[in-house]
């Protein structure tokens, strides 16, 4: 298991994108093509063991490349403290067909308020 401390906004926003992302069906690689970033970039957004994070200057991009309509969009809520801490482990992605992939996500164990 792994633990990570970052700002609750920041993790409120890579969950939010992430989730509007899939929703409308666009990968990781597609989104950040979309923001003229590095193919790569929003893969590591998304890895909470990477450092990489959206900052003020991506939100109008974000807002353009996921067609919304507004910033406002992209934080459906105010986070009540400062800081979260993320427990998290690495597995490996399961295939179509079941067999473990050689890439791995997080899988979250636990979000605790940092005060």
């Amino acid at each position: 298991m792994e633990k990570k401390i970052i700002s609750a906004i920041d993790y409120l926003l890579i969950e939010e994108v992430k989730a509007i992302r899939i929703k409308k069906g666009i990968s990781k690689a597609q989104l950040s093509s979309k923001l003229k970033l590095a193919e790569s970039f929003v893969g590591k957004v998304e890895d909470l063991s990477q450092r990489d994070k959206y900052s003020i200057r991506h939100l109008p991009l974000l807002v353009k490349a996921l067609s919304l309509e507004s910033i406002g969009e992209l934080f459906p809520k105010v986070p009540e403290n400062n800081l979260v801490e993320i427990t998290y482990e690495k597995v490996a992605k399961i295939n179509k067909d079941g067999s473990e992939s050689k890439q791995f996500e997080e899988r979250i164990i636990e979000i605790k308020e940092v005060n």
